[in-house]
């Protein structure tokens, strides 16, 4: 049996009027017709304690979950996916003999509220509260005018708090001395990248930035550490010691920080870069990451670069890991790097994509930081103790590259 519509009476001079048109124009009109009703108010949130559910009208807009996800502008870190679903139907009219079908949506998901995320916030809000009451506000700096150029600093695995003794390593180690190569290799990297001009300065902070990261002197993973100073010295000493170096790099340009965790320091590099970042909200010459992703990208023109300690992921991954993570600037670059710590020495390693023939770096960065004795017993000894800059350009990718060796 056919199914021929009724049409209202007042309808009737619309339909004349719509038997006039062609086919593709009918399609058209109905299709917005169709989306224009449908998505007059495309979604509902109902939020109750730790659940919240969300739910799409019928529409042929919304058709997946992650559209949902990104209409309803919902933060995956502050929310969990418990279940969702996605229900189709096919809607149909006869005109002139011509069936016309419009696909239409009902997207439907139900979320949990992500506990750690709450609590991490609160303590957030809480130390930059305390923070912001007593920093400064600070203009933006007028910098002469510097195109194109990105001047990225690099001291990796410094592992200030650390403490070592000639006696039973190669060398004496200790805050004091973490801190002085430190002031001392920010000042030659930037010297010796002058001859550059750089509208940016790009400085990573964290890869083992501190030795330790418990009340006990442990790692991440709980293996003791011989330290210098009490744990709160040390987290005190170390947050000064940023702040020093940020200071300075803004007398040369404005600077962006990334903060990427390590493997000995996972906690306390978040933490430090949460105190970081209440200091500097009031100056407009420091922007700060300190997202919680280990992994953090940094897109500059036709570059990106990509920071992890390495600890985690296996390097033959790591070109992959990029092009899922950053499918767009993936597609929009030329120059791609990751930069990881981790293993104290340096190492270059080349991939391409099978599918864009489009090459990656993968660069080892050297530590700054002394041998210990663990490191003596091991055999991990006679490394070169370097600090690195990278001078990139947005059209030619990395244009130079310079190291201040112990």
């Amino acid at each position: 049996m056919q199914y021929r519509p009724r049409w209202h009476r007042s309808l009737i001079p619309y339909i004349k009027q719509l038997k006039k048109l062609s086919v593709s124009e009918q399609t058209t009109l109905f299709s917005s017709i169709v989306d224009k009703i449908s998505n007059g108010n495309t979604i509902t949130i109902d939020t109750k304690d730790e659940n919240k559910v969300v739910e799409s009208k019928i529409s042929g807009r919304i058709k997946t979950l992650d559209n949902l996800i990104k209409v309803a502008k919902i933060n995956l870190e502050e929310w969990t996916i418990d279940r969702h679903i996605v229900n189709k139907w096919d809607v149909g009219t006869k005109v002139n003999e011509e069936v016309i079908v419009k696909e239409l949506f009902q997207v439907k998901v139900w979320l949990k509220k992500n506990q750690e995320f709450v609590d991490v916030q609160k303590i957030k809000k809480e130390i930059l509260d305390e923070i912001k009451n007593t920093s400064c506000f600070v203009k933006k700096i007028n910098y002469s005018e510097k195109k194109d150029n990105v001047l990225e600093i690099n001291i990796f695995d410094l592992h200030f708090g650390k403490l070592a003794s000639k006696n039973s390593a190669a060398e004496d180690y200790d805050t004091e001395i973490a801190k002085e190569r430190f002031l001392k290799a920010l000042n030659i990297l930037v010297n010796r990248s002058s001859s550059f001009d750089f509208e940016k300065i790009l400085f990573p902070i964290g890869n083992d930035f501190f030795n330790s990261d418990s009340l006990k002197n442990e790692t991440t993973r709980g293996t003791p550490m011989d330290e210098h100073l009490l744990w709160q010295e040390t987290i005190k000493k170390g947050r000064q010691l940023i702040q020093i170096g940020i200071e300075y790099l803004t007398r040369f340009a404005p600077v962006h920080i990334i903060v990427v965790p390590g493997n000995h320091d996972w906690q306390r590099m978040f933490m430090l870069g949460e105190m970081i970042e209440g200091w500097f909200h009031n100056n407009e010459n420091v922007t700060i990451d300190n997202g919680f992703k280990p992994r953090k990208y940094y897109k500059y023109g036709k570059c990106l670069i990509g920071f992890t300690h390495g600890n985690n992921e296996k390097v033959a991954d790591l070109p992959l890991i990029m092009a899922q993570e950053q499918s767009m600037n993936w597609q929009t670059t030329k120059y791609r790097e990751f930069h990881i710590g981790h293993l104290h020495h340096k190492r270059e390693i080349k991939y391409k994509s099978t599918q864009e023939y489009k090459g990656i770096v993968i660069r080892y960065l050297r530590s700054l930081g002394g041998e210990d004795t663990w490191h003596n017993i091991k055999g991990y000894v006679g490394a070169i103790q370097t600090a690195e800059s990278f001078v990139w350009s947005k059209d030619e990718g990395l244009i130079a590259n310079f190291s201040y060796n112990l």
